[in-house]
């Protein structure tokens, strides 16, 4: 991998993939900083973590699609490509988690109130991200990389 490949890809990737990502988390910092909506509204969770795991799971649909594109993967075939983004979207719901206990620990901050509302949390990020695999799936059209015939 020569950074003349990889540049490109992440350009790419953050264009076409990360600004729905980087607007649901600019909507939540201004929830919880702006407004303090979590403690006001404490089911507006749910549907954040829901739509979190979507819009991280079409950054991971977006970046794999660009990086067979640009050679850093193999070609595109739809089963790899889900399992892919399927992986990595649990892990970044993970990391999401594992983000709000250091933050809950060395800040004083309460994101996390057990282990059921962590747990549920990344139930449903992983949940969004089998929604948004799901649309991908039936509705959306092979990309350019895509041949055909898979």
């Amino acid at each position: 991998m020569t950074r003349d490949r990889i540049l490109p890809w992440s350009i790419e990737s953050v264009r076409r993939g990360g600004w729905p990502a980087m607007a649901l988390f600019s909507i939540h910092v201004i929830a919880v900083q702006g407004f303090d909506a979590y403690e006001h509204f404490p089911p507006l969770d749910i549907p954040m973590h829901f739509l979190g795991g979507v819009v991280i799971a079409y950054f991971f649909h977006r970046a794999s699609i660009a990086a067979s594109r640009h050679g850093l993967l193999g070609p595109f075939h739809r089963a790899t490509h889900a399992i892919l983004v399927f992986a990595l979207t649990c892990t970044a719901a993970v990391f999401w988690e594992f983000a709000e206990f250091l933050i809950d620990r060395f800040f004083g901050t309460h994101a996390q109130l057990g282990l059921d509302d962590t747990l549920g949390d990344m139930l449903l990020g992983i949940c969004g991200g089998i929604a948004l695999l799901t649309v991908i799936g039936y509705c959306c059209p092979r990309p350019e990389s895509e041949p055909a015939n898979t």
